[in-house]
């Protein structure tokens, strides 16, 4: 009968003693049947030895008496142990078989015993029997013996810490803390480590219960190897923080309820946690439209293949709906994984691509640029759609790089090849201008723009812009044309006009004296209209000059000579005007040429012709050594210009009020000064009347 027998053999004969402890267990039951043997040579020894362990069965000898000579049997029989008495004299001489029959059918005949031998190997769990109040094991099964990884006899003798892992906080002291636990409350339930026969730690569960056995109190422990449910148990708080940690909503649905939700789908759904949202449905996330459409689609996708993916509308608690990516998988029994991540960043980075694409094509299509790759790896050509736009071909037209040089006229295709060998092989960029014709016949001039794409120390591709300036290349050859007609003005203008003027004006100087009083004034407005034509002949020479690069170049100029000359020239020209100077001109050369006397000339001018005859204008110089300037002032004491119209009379033909001006003097003094590399304004004079303030560069000391 398979089991574990405890064999207590009492006698002071040790040779008795002895023997039976070596051969006994062979002769007790059969080979399923485990045997102990321990021994004892007084009642007291006897004692200690019940309170230590469980005996089911005790080998006395006759002789063995208590204190007041009572037989040991008597004792033996109070306790409920199973006994066999044998005389002190013939023990060791007994037939150990037949014995070894005798202690089984004993401890058998027991009420009990054998069957609770029995159940307690049998059971699934692992069973330990201990000393209440020493924790001395008095008891344990194999199952527990498995568990632990050690025979029986290694561990008969200790205590539970001798198997108990090296893991901080599982000490003797906590271990007491559980058992007075057991022991107030009659038991207690934890886990605790031991090690396991590999070395490795193995976590049991351990119950605690209190119980009488054969008359005494016990502490009954059972343990069951939890390593591997602790295993998942850790396994799945890991897989938990990290589902809770991915930047994606996760939820497990049963039954369309909600049972888990992660912290970013309570977020994505607007909840403030994840319990809030345990037990709700998508019913509560959906519009009614977007449930329905949801409704028609997921289940049959579920049914059919087990998952659906697409994009959903889900509507936060607060009303705002937010795009989302859904992945739905169903499990068993009605359950369901949602994985679903929000497109609202997303849609927002679409958008603004979308803008910046909408807005780069409208910028290509306004300033006609397109452009273009050559990947030289797959040798293939990119144009965007306003290249194509240029060359008038399809949006849908995929061009060669042989199709592209094609469209160049023929005269440009050799140095159009060139510049892009040059790109491709020195990685040299190119800017140049050329001509071709569209693929609906019309003729252009191009601005290409060519540059080498460096992918690991190698030109990887090329890349470039093509504009039309066939507007601009127009308006270059109608500006050439102008620019011819202007000069062929100028030469009328210096040669025609201004000497058929100036023997106008000299023939009716002629006349003065050969006409009465009423003819004088006659003759006074023709001399003043006709050095009025002279005037604007000169101003527009000068204009004229200006414009086509001649006032460009300059040279040291006296300014005392220049103010001087002009003075006297406009004080004969307008002689009921009074022109004076304020101190002395400073007698330094300025950079300029000699329009300098276009610049005075026309400012005097301006300061008489737009005020009363009897204008006064006062004229004054100084240098300003810290700008490298010198600064003229003109003042007159007319009737001033409006502030808004300060900034404004240098524009070309620009007016004062009740002028009699071309418009085009005030126009020619700031192309003049501005050609020079000074600067002129306007000020208002005090009371009355206008400063003209001209700043002009010193010319440098050679």
């Amino acid at each position: 009968m398979p089991g574990r027998l405890h064999v207590l053999v009492v006698s002071e004969d040790a040779a008795v003693r002895e023997r039976l402890a070596d051969e006994l267990p062979d002769s007790v039951g059969d080979a399923t049947t485990d045997v102990r043997v321990s021994t004892a040579d007084s009642l007291d020894a006897v004692h200690a030895e019940l309170e230590r362990a469980r005996i089911d069965c005790a080998v006395v000898s006759a002789e063995v008496t208590d204190a007041e000579g009572l037989s040991l049997a008597s004792k033996l029989r109070a306790d409920g142990v199973p006994r066999v008495s044998v005389a002190g004299s013939t023990a060791a001489d007994r037939d150990l078989d037949t014995l070894g029959r005798e202690v089984y059918d004993a401890a058998h005949s027991a009420v009990g015993s054998l069957d609770y031998r029995a159940l307690f190997e049998a059971v699934n769990v692992g069973l330990a029997v201990r000393n209440l109040e020493t924790l001395e094991l008095v008891d344990i099964n194999q199952h527990y013996l498995d568990i632990l990884g050690i025979d029986r006899q290694s561990v008969i003798d200790t205590s539970p810490l001798y198997v108990t892992a090296d893991i901080a906080g599982y000490d003797a002291e906590r271990a007491l803390r559980e058992v007075e636990a057991a022991r107030d409350e009659g038991g207690a339930v934890f886990t605790w480590p031991i090690e396991g026969a590999s070395g490795g730690t193995v976590w049991i569960r351990v119950s605690l219960t209190v119980a009488e056995i054969s008359g005494r109190d016990r502490l009954i422990s059972t343990v069951e190897d939890v390593t591997e449910e602790r295993r998942r148990e850790r396994d799945l708080a890991a897989f938990k923080e990290a589902v809770d940690a991915v930047d994606a909503g996760v939820t497990i649905t049963e039954h369309d309820r909600h049972v888990y939700v992660n912290q970013t789908a309570a977020d994505i759904c607007g909840y403030s946690d994840p319990e809030s949202m345990l037990g709700t449905g998508w019913g509560h996330l959906h519009d009614e439209p977007e449930l329905e459409r949801l409704r028609e689609t997921i289940p049959p996708a579920l049914e059919a293949d087990g998952e659906w993916q697409g994009e959903v509308a889900i509507r936060r608690r607060d009303g705002e709906r937010v795009p989302v990516r859904f992945s739905i998988t169903s499990l068993e029994g009605d359950r369901n994984v949602v994985v679903f991540q929000s497109l609202s960043e997303q849609k927002a980075r679409e958008d603004e691509l979308e803008r910046s694409r909408d807005f780069l094509e409208r910028t290509q299509r306004i300033s006609k640029v397109g452009g273009w790759e050559l990947d030289l790896v797959t040798d293939t050509l990119a144009w965007t759609d306003q290249t194509k736009r240029i060359h008038e071909v399809p949006l849908d037209y995929e061009p060669t790089v042989d199709d592209a040089i094609e469209f160049y006229v023929t005269d440009d295709r050799d140095r159009i090849r060139e510049l892009l060998d040059r790109c491709r092989s020195e990685g040299v960029p190119w800017e140049e201008e050329f001509r071709l014709v569209t693929a609906e016949g019309s003729e252009l001039w191009v601005r290409t723009h060519g540059e080498p794409v460096i992918r690991n120390g190698r030109v990887a591709a090329l890349r470039g812009t093509i504009q039309d300036v066939t507007a601009r290349r127009t308006r270059e050859r109608e500006l050439e044309r102008t620019n011819a007609e202007l000069e062929a003005l100028n030469r009328i203008v210096r040669h025609d006009i201004r000497n058929d003027m100036a023997v106008v004006v000299g023939w009716a100087e002629l006349l003065r004296e050969h006409v009465d009083e009423e003819g004088a004034d006659i003759l006074s407005r023709i001399l003043s209209t006709g050095r009025h034509t002279t005037e604007i002949t000169e101003v527009a020479r000068d204009l004229m000059e200006t414009m086509s690069g001649g006032g460009v170049e300059t040279r040291p100029m006296s300014l005392a000579s220049a103010v001087d000359r002009e003075l006297a020239v406009r004080r004969e020209a307008f002689p009921n005007a009074t022109f004076a100077v304020d101190g002395e001109i400073p007698d330094v050369a300025v950079r300029a040429n000699p329009l300098i006397a276009s610049v005075l000339g026309n400012l005097l001018n301006n300061a008489v012709q737009h005020n009363a005859d009897d204008t006064v204008v006062t004229v004054s110089a100084a240098v300003d050594d810290d700008a490298g300037m010198a600064v003229i002032r003109i003042a007159d004491d007319g009737s001033g210009i409006p502030d808004a119209r300060k900034s404004v009379v240098f524009g070309k033909g620009e007016k004062g009020l009740e002028s009699t001006g071309t418009g085009l003097g005030l126009y020619l003094v700031h192309q003049l000064v501005d050609s020079f590399g000074g600067e002129v304004h306007f000020e208002d004079n005090e009371p009355t009347g206008t400063v003209v303030v001209v700043s002009l560069p010193l010319a440098s000391v050679d």
